[in-house]
Parts: C-alpha cells; sequence; structure tokens
C-alpha cells in the first residue's frame, strides 16, 4: 500500500476508578444516590491520578465523561494532568448500564465541585438528559447507545484528535463490541475491565492503514498502576 497512514481519531476508552461499590462498601440504610452512583474510594483517587500521569503527554484535544459522579471524578483527574485547560463534556449516553428509573443523576454543579470545567456535551444541555436509562434497557438499546457514541464522536473528529472518554464497565463492554462489529451476534468472549483499565482504538481514513481502517491499539491496559502513590 502507497498511501501514507491517515489517522482521523485517537479515542482513548478508560473505566472509572475503583468505587466505593466495586470496594464492596455497604450499609443497610444506603441512600439511593449512595448506591446507584458511588463515589470514587481513595484508591479509585490514587488510580485515576496515576492514569493520568501516565497519559500527560498524549496531549487531548477533548475528554467526555458519563454524568455518574464516579466516572466524572476519574475524568476529572485524569484531564487535571494535561498542558492546555480541557472541557469535561458530560454525556448520559455513557452512563453505567442498570441505572434504576428513579434515580435522576446530579446536578452539574456537584460535578463542577471537583471539575469547574465540566459542561453538558453537545446535544445534552438540560436537565431532563442527565440520567436517561433504567435498569430495563434491552441491549438493542445499549447498542443503540453506543452508536449514538461512536457516529458522535466519528462525526466531530476527523483530522487526527485524541479524545478521552471515560465510562464503566458494562457500558464500556457494549462499546468495544460495537466498534467490533460484533453488536449483532452474542460474543464467544468477554473482556473483564479493570479499575482505570485503558483502550485505545485508532481510527484511520478508510484505505490509508494497512492493517484495516479501525485498530485496536491495545485493550484494559493498567500500565499506570505502576504509579499509584
Amino acid at each position: 500500500m502507497d498511501n501514507k497512514p491517515i489517522v482521523e481519531l485517537d479515542l482513548y476508552i478508560i473505566r472509572h476508578g475503583e468505587s466505593i461499590g466495586n470496594a464492596g462498601y455497604s450499609r443497610d440504610d444506603l441512600t439511593l444516590k449512595e448506591s446507584q452512583d458511588p463515589i470514587l474510594t481513595e484508591k479509585g483517587i490514587a488510580q485515576a491520578r496515576a492514569a493520568g500521569e501516565f497519559l500527560k503527554e498524549i496531549r487531548f484535544d477533548a475528554a467526555y465523561a458519563s454524568p455518574m459522579l464516579r466516572a466524572a471524578r476519574t475524568a476529572a483527574e485524569i484531564i487535571s494532568y494535561q498542558d492546555k485547560k480541557l472541557n469535561l463534556n458530560i454525556m448520559p449516553e455513557i452512563c453505567e448500564v442498570g441505572v434504576v428509573t428513579e434515580y435522576k443523576g446530579v446536578e452539574i454543579e456537584e460535578i463542577q465541585e471537583f471539575c469547574p470545567d465540566a459542561i453538558y456535551a453537545d446535544g445534552t444541555d438540560t436537565a431532563e438528559t442527565r440520567m436517561r436509562y433504567d435498569k430495563h434497557e434491552t441491549p438493542d438499546k445499549v447498542n443503540a447507545r453506543a452508536k449514538f457514541v461512536v457516529d458522535y464522536l466519528r462525526s466531530r473528529y476527523k483530522n487526527g484528535e485524541k479524545v478521552v472518554l471515560v465510562s464503566h464497565a458494562a457500558f464500556i463492554t457494549n462499546l468495544v463490541f460495537y466498534i467490533m462489529e460484533l453488536y449483532e451476534t452474542k460474543p464467544a468472549f468477554d473482556i473483564d475491565y479493570y479499575n482505570t483499565g485503558i483502550t485505545r482504538v485508532t481510527y484511520y481514513k478508510p484505505g490509508t492503514y494497512k492493517w484495516g481502517d479501525t485498530v485496536f491499539r491495545y485493550i484494559n491496559d493498567t500500565s499506570h498502576y505502576r504509579l499509584i502513590k
């Protein structure tokens, strides 16, 4: 192939850091918010900061996060290591699978307490869109979310931009399978995404890269764990 590979989008998909839910924290009197939207543990914050330090040379062009506190806080820690200030685009479409209907999510002002540069992503700037999905969400609806996210990013970033997206294990699984074009069949494997595990996907201009237009550089990388303090 004589064409020079042309990168259109370099996407870094990251699971949030350890939350109190992941750590098995439990009480009989947990509030709806605590059970549905658990915050990061100190270990989770350390994982997020390690990821930020690990990725600080990437120089991201844009950052997106789920509206759930554990993902937004993880993203905020990661982008705090960037040389230039980035808005944190809050995107309800990448919230976790299985959120109960009764939980409506936090106001963006709560996220802005730890990330003043948090804003709603384009098209998601009303209170009604903070949380959209519930425990009765079908696989087809989750796949529709994954399609929306891919189409959203691919329509906006075509010139080699580097974008970081912080979400949740179950949704990331669906997103990765969608990117792999495995969404119409049940894959014979699964991926156990670790807290702050990093998956890098590079989209090339069609026909310019000999190994295909969509390339997974790595999946669920936790090399940054060595930087945890």
